[in-house]
């Protein structure tokens, strides 16, 4: 899998959220769990792929 941005895991957070799962209920490891089953785009990703690109896009989208 590509480079995680932050634009990838917005949407993700968006397509997920229409389906009831709210990225900021859970922790990183959850996420990236139901990512990796759930999320075509995320399917191939190395499980610390998306760990870190949650991480990070938690911290970076605090309102």
């Amino acid at each position: 899998m590509k480079n995680i941005t932050k634009e990838t895991m917005d949407l993700a957070a968006t397509r997920r959220f229409a389906d009831g799962f709210n990225f900021r209920a859970y922790t990183a490891h959850k996420i990236a769990h139901d990512l990796m089953r759930w999320d075509q785009e995320f399917k191939d990703a190395d499980y610390t792929q998306p760990v870190a690109a949650v991480t990070l896009w938690q911290s970076s989208s605090r309102d």
